[in-house]
């Protein structure tokens, strides 16, 4: 199932030599730096990629093509990516979904979709540029399908939240499964639905896939393909799922976009008693709803101090701590890479990706998906 991009004869050799080279009293970092000089690809602890290709996909979203090194491990299809760029100095991550290209073994391409006032996605679309090489990790993450292939599967997209779909549809159709696959994707209008023309052909190819392409906004007619759908302005209840997968309840689903659609997804699955078969992907985490005047005392220990502040009900902790100028260590600000990752020692916070309240200490939470509902104690894991 893993779509292999890493080349496993210079990815070893290099990491011998550079262990080799830690013996002599040289760290990784010198040895990542050195060989950088001459091929930045070929750096074994920090990763890096090149920009090989830039593609359009709508008047929002744009597709990377990205060569690899031979120390990356490849991907599988779902998982995401953290991308590194510098903008005026400081170093940004943010996390995305890889596609394999097909014909080029160390090549993979992500989209970007250009957010409102976004720094890191308008500096992609801005000033990346063709030839610039950027630094990545190593793919992650477990929003993938399983090892045995089900009967059917139910994919649920909204946005760009499609880039972790077609991963998925590219792999299935390239490796000839027989799994059944309905795709369910949400877009303001057919201008704004990513990859849209290519899933139509797709389903017009491959009669695995119903392809069912729906407006959440506007009330215009989707593309030609096999679709099945009805063209008017869609939400995800329990008529629709219907209509379109009659088994949805009893089918492994993926679901991935804008948090309305989330919550949807997980209100039906729970009310139907299906969550276990449920799997959720967020790309940008829900805005805190809490009470803008609520004031809570936060405390956390790290490295062995300790640094306070107050978080306001409609902030997270990790905004709030950069507010008062305490910045916790943190990596996508998604939710997903986990690189913020605190114990909760004392007091009670809303987790915004799953809606639950969290109170057992000894809990693991993420401040930049995480509000607090009362004074907090919190121990830093990294």
């Amino acid at each position: 199932m893993a779509s292999s991009n890493a080349s496993p004869a210079p990815a070893g050799a290099a990491a011998q030599l550079s262990g080799w080279l830690t013996h002599l009293g040289i760290s990784p970092a010198a040895f990542d730096d050195t060989i950088g000089l001459f091929n930045p690809l070929l750096t074994v602890h920090r990763l890096h990629a090149k920009v090989v290709e830039r593609i359009q996909e709508t008047p929002s979203a744009l597709s990377l093509v990205l060569e690899t090194g031979p120390a990356f491990r490849g991907i599988r299809p779902g998982q995401y990516l953290m991308l590194d760029v510098v903008i005026r100095g400081v170093r940004h991550r943010r996390a995305y979904s890889p596609r394999a290209v097909a014909g080029h073994p160390n090549r993979i391409a992500v989209t970007v979709q250009r957010q409102p006032g976004g720094l890191v996605s308008g500096h992609i679309h801005d000033a990346l540029r063709v030839g610039q090489v950027i630094e990545i990790e190593q793919a992650a993450g477990d929003f993938t399908l399983p090892a045995t292939l089900p009967e059917r599967l139910l994919l649920i997209a909204g946005g760009s939240g499609i880039t972790p779909s077609m991963a998925m549809i590219q792999h299935l159709q390239a490796t000839g499964a027989r799994t059944q696959v309905t795709l369910i994707y949400f877009a303001r209008s057919a201008q704004d639905r990513i990859f849209g023309q290519q899933l139509a052909a797709i389903a017009q190819r491959w009669p695995q896939l119903t392809y069912v392409p729906l407006d959440s906004v506007a009330n215009t007619a989707p593309e030609a393909g096999r679709t099945g759908a009805a063209g008017a302005a869609a939400v995800l209840d329990r008529t629709l799922l219907a209509q379109h997968c009659p088994m949805w309840a009893q089918t492994e689903a993926y679901c991935c976009g804008p948090a309305p659609l989330m919550d949807a997804a997980r209100s039906l699955w729970a009310e139907a008693g299906a969550s276990k078969r449920l799997h959720l992907e967020a790309f940008a985490a829900p805005r805190p709803n809490g009470d803008p005047n609520a004031r809570h005392q936060v405390r956390i220990q790290r490295a062995g101090s300790a640094q306070q502040f107050e978080a306001a009900g409609n902030q997270t902790l990790l905004v709030a701590g950069e507010a008062a100028g305490k910045p916790l260590p943190h990596g996508c600000r998604q939710g997903i890479c986990n690189q913020c990752s605190c114990r909760l020692n004392q007091g009670a916070v809303k987790d915004l990706l799953s809606g639950d309240t969290v109170t057992a200490e000894g809990q693991i939470i993420r401040v930049c998906v995480t509000t607090a509902l009362t004074d907090l104690d919190l121990e830093s894991l990294l």
